[in-house]
């Protein structure tokens, strides 16, 4: 807090000479990514999904070989698998698209329902893992039954847009981010790369949360559904700025130094 607070205060006049200031108090530099890995996109980085959405998701979360590995989550200390976390979410969906109000949704929608009731080994868990930091404001169960009807009026607005509307699997997606799994996904997206060299803090990370060296889980299909999501809904937002927290790091020199296009900046895996 005290190096913090020097910080703060110092006679800096630009942002380069704040962060120069802060590299000398000991922060790492960050890694991000360039132009390229922008325009590029994210099949070279963690492969091509598969065609049949539901059930390849299905299989990366329930099949693979991190599924039933347990991890705790640094947020708020939840102790808990991706093949739980599957099951608790797809299970709200299905009864959520099963329910007394199922005719406001998509019949696309309900048939994928079915479909997901009949994936192996789809068990509806009998509890949901409970908060052991930050208690103070837990998930709570049945949030899914808010996404959905809220994901449905973002579809009647992006139909007035004359845009592509969200798929049940983008919603599932979306979903299942904003759980402990946005870990997993993140930690692929940052030290999992296929192409390139990976940052060898990160990487370790990877592989110790997706199933290691061996039979690395990329989650490959689940977030190429999840960027895609994630452009359709973006086509809603309104410009602002938008300001990213860091904690013990400091920006790349790609921030400070315009390249030959004169482009500063970076691309967040």
């Amino acid at each position: 807090m005290e190096s913090a607070q020097k910080i703060a205060t110092a006679d800096a006049a630009t942002g380069e000479e704040l962060n120069d200031k802060f590299a000398a108090g000991g922060g790492i530099v960050m890694s991000f990514g360039g132009r390229s890995d922008y325009f590029n996109g994210l099949e070279p980085r963690v492969g091509s999904p598969k065609p049949r959405l539901l059930e390849a998701m299905a299989q990366e979360h329930c099949g693979s070989a991190d599924s039933n590995a347990e991890w705790t989550t640094g947020n708020y200390g939840i102790a808990t698998t991706a093949f739980k976390e599957f099951c608790l979410v797809s299970w709200e969906v299905i009864d959520e698209l099963r329910g007394p109000d199922k005719e406001r949704f998509p019949q696309d929608w309900r048939d994928a329902a079915e479909k997901m009731v009949r994936f192996k080994d789809n068990n509806r868990p009998d509890s949901w893992p409970i908060e052991t930091k930050n208690t103070e404001h837990p998930r709570s169960k049945e949030r899914t039954t808010n996404f959905l009807k809220a994901a449905v009026e973002k579809n009647q607005l992006l139909k007035n847009m004359n845009e592509k509307v969200l798929l049940i699997e983008e919603v599932l997606a979306l979903r299942l981010y904003t759980g402990p799994l946005f870990e997993k996904y993140n930690a692929v997206n940052r030290g999992g790369s296929l192409v390139g060299e990976n940052n060898a803090f990160m990487e370790q990370g990877f592989f110790k949360l997706c199933g290691g060296k061996e039979q690395p889980n990329r989650y490959t299909t689940t977030i190429h559904v999840l960027s895609s999501g994630m452009i359709k809904t973006s086509k809603l937002s309104v410009v602002m700025n938008v300001y990213r927290g860091i904690s013990g790091g400091r920006l790349s020199a790609s921030f400070w130094h315009k390249d030959k296009t004169g482009v500063r900046g970076g691309v967040e895996f």
